[in-house]
């Protein structure tokens, strides 16, 4: 028998167990291979509690029974029963001879662990997803770091990916920006003035907005704005005295109350009596009319702003196959609309609009008991336009799984366009799956937000390379010697700039994309806590080592009989666990188990690295010994190198 991959060794026992189960009369039923929560208890665990029905024995005597059936063999060494489960020990030569052999080889074809999945999909993933009238912040950064892991990830397995973007490129916040510019930046232009062009936009935005609030709180006092808010506190009172019996609310003071006012009352004044909305409003008019004027400064601007985006792109490491714009895309809906019409699925409303009941789509409405799929106008809404999109991507590239990278604000939005789609094109009501992910906090002080509400993602990748770089200047005596003697900061530039990169990426992918997180920015530097500076570090180890060893040794695995010690065995198992990581974390659409499964493998080369006396690599006096060593240090090199691109992080040779 010849084993050369790990998961042939898992193939052999479940053969192995499937003959003992039938010996015992238990049929055919299913072996469930487990990984022990101790390595002491052996390499794979069978729980025996599913069996107790079938055999009518209690699961503790039935994993003795089966223990004393397995006779060892070239793979299983040893079974014995612990409560109800039968473990199994694998012969750990042959654990580590086929582990480090298979990272070797496939390091050669790309790639540890690569084509792992059983069937090839074609997965359409879209991420990034900006607007056109601010640069890209935080929330972005998560986005698009998960959005390129998971990329990564599906590809590795075996699928084929393609990632796109969809721009809001139009609307009436892009109209802002633009009357904005008009009125308070004519005649200045980013380039010149040395701004990136998406900061130089969103500050126009900032600037709308700021004047916009000026406007506004001068209609709050002026005597229309009064009596309206006189009315509004009347009605509130008629509305919480006749509400719900034992309903009660804390009483607001005056100042409280007109927060409260202004708030609501905002967007209806934006949309009705302010004057510079009615000028924003009249350029989005002129824009979806055509106007020349309008639209050249529509696309000049929107200039400024991709090469911004391009930028930031470019230090994240994110490229797409293909970028969507809203301004092409926003009426792609419409003629669906109207077909679904005509076939019964939707109806028109007195109004004009047209709408889907969402009885119709199995759901609940929020506020109305139907979905508005064209406004009464015939204007398209983003649903509309999302149906259109999904449709027409479809039909241009085709997909078999569609993947939406989006905040979990989105769910229901999400919820109810995979329902359209379902029913008007059945062949797609699983085609689509939204990947939500949560708000990202900050702790108070820790980075300083440009607009004091909403951190740009170019600050906080320079305050990331700016720790770095101080970790660097105080952790390595010798490179801040260099720098001063040199006088040339280039090189410590560029590795702070890889390490920053290293420690926001995994920081933000060591959280399920679900979860609400704060992301602290010292804790996500520190290299000798579950970092990416820490795996980038034992990366650099295993180089180190190699260098200084006359670089990789032959591959002569029969050496590899020399190693067996636990901390070398536990290298060994954190090798042999990352594909079926990698093949989960593609499996659920999360990049965190890859996070995990690197950490593991970088700890526990760390552990053995570190070990100086026990574990010698290059001073080691024993021959077969050195080599072996050597060849796991290859090994987890290659596996560390395979495992942080999947997370879209670079590595450096030295830190």
């Amino acid at each position: 028998m010849s084993i050369e991959k790990i998961d042939q060794i898992a193939h052999h026992v479940r053969r192995r167990l499937e003959r003992v189960f039938e010996e015992a009369g238990a049929g055919d039923a299913p072996v469930a291979l487990q990984k022990p929560p101790r390595p002491e208890l052996g390499d794979f665990a069978v729980p025996c509690f599913p069996l107790a029905k079938t055999l009518r024995t209690k699961p503790a005597e039935i994993a003795a029974s089966l223990a004393a059936r397995v006779t060892p063999d070239e793979v299983v060494v040893a079974a014995e029963a612990e409560g109800g489960f039968l473990n199994l020990r694998i012969d750990p030569a042959l654990v580590i001879r086929v582990t480090v052999g298979q990272v070797l080889a496939e390091s050669d074809e790309g790639g540890y662990g690569r084509g792992t999945a059983a069937g090839k999909l074609r997965y359409l993933v879209e991420y990034s997803s900006p607007n056109t009238n601010k640069p890209l912040h935080l929330g972005h950064v998560r986005n698009n770091v998960v959005g390129l892991s998971l990329c990564r990830i599906l590809a590795h397995v075996g699928h084929e990916v393609c990632p796109v973007c969809l721009v809001n490129d139009r609307g009436v916040h892009i109209s802002q920006t633009m009357l904005a510019y008009q009125r308070w930046g004519a005649g200045r232009d980013p380039e010149a003035e040395g701004t990136k062009g998406d900061r130089f936009v969103g500050d126009l935005y900032v600037e709308f907005g700021r004047h916009f609030d000026q406007e506004l709180d001068a209609w709050l006092e002026s005597l229309e704005g009064l009596a309206r808010f006189q009315s509004w506190k009347e009605t509130r009172a008629t509305r919480l005295k006749a509400g719900p019996k034992g309903k009660t609310e804390a009483p607001l003071d005056e100042s409280a109350l007109r927060k409260t006012f202004r708030s609501e009352v905002k967007d209806e004044y934006f949309n009705t009596l302010s004057p510079l909305g009615g000028e924003a409003r009249e350029l989005l008019r002129r824009w979806e009319a055509g106007d020349e004027a309008v639209r050249d400064l529509w696309g000049r601007m929107n200039g400024w702003v991709y090469a911004g985006f391009d930028a930031t792109y470019r230090r994240l490491g994110v490229r797409f196959a293909k970028v969507y714009y809203e301004s092409d895309t926003y009426a792609l809906g419409r003629a669906v609309v109207e077909q679904g019409l005509e076939r019964g699925l939707f109806r028109r409303l007195d109004d004009g609009a047209v709408v889907c009941d969402y009885d119709t789509l199995g759901l609940r409405g929020v506020q109305t008991p139907y979905k508005v799929l064209l406004r009464s106008d015939g204007t398209t809404v983003y649903t509309t336009q999302d149906l259109g999109t999904a449709l027409a991507r479809h039909d241009e590239i085709g997909f078999d799984r569609q993947i939406y990278v989006v905040g979990d604000e989105q769910k229901h939005h999400f919820a109810v366009l995979f329902a359209l789609l379902g029913l008007v094109r059945p062949a797609l009501a699983d085609a689509c799956h939204h990947l939500a992910y949560g708000m990202v906090n900050l702790p108070e002080g820790k980075m300083k937000s440009r607009e004091g509400k909403v951190v740009d993602a170019d600050d906080l990748m320079d305050e990331m390379a700016t720790l770095a770089a101080q970790e660097l200047r105080t952790r390595s005596d010798s490179a801040r010697a260099h720098a001063v003697e040199s006088g040339d900061h280039v090189e410590i530039d560029r590795r702070a700039e890889v390490i920053g990169q290293a420690a926001l990426k995994f920081f933000l992918l060591s959280f399920n994309a679900a979860s609400t997180m704060t992301f602290d920015p010292a804790k996500s530097i520190d290299f000798l806590g579950r970092t990416g500076p820490y795996c980038l570090n034992a990366y650099a180890r295993t180089r180190s080592v190699l260098a200084k060893a006359g670089g990789e040794p032959a591959r002569d695995l029969q050496v590899l009989r020399a190693l067996g010690t636990e901390r070398e065995q536990a290298a060994v198992r954190a090798l042999q666990a990352m594909p079926g990581e990698v093949l989960r974390a593609a499996e659920t659409l999360d990049p965190s188990k890859v996070a995990d499964a690197v950490f593991e493998v970088a700890r526990a080369f760390n552990q053995l690295y570190t070990d100086k006396d026990g574990h010698p690599i290059i001073g080691c006096c024993d021959a077969d010994l050195r080599a072996a060593r050597l060849l796991l240090t290859t090994a987890v090199g290659h596996a560390l190198r395979t495992g942080l691109s999947l997370l879209g992080i670079d590595v450096l040779e030295e830190m």
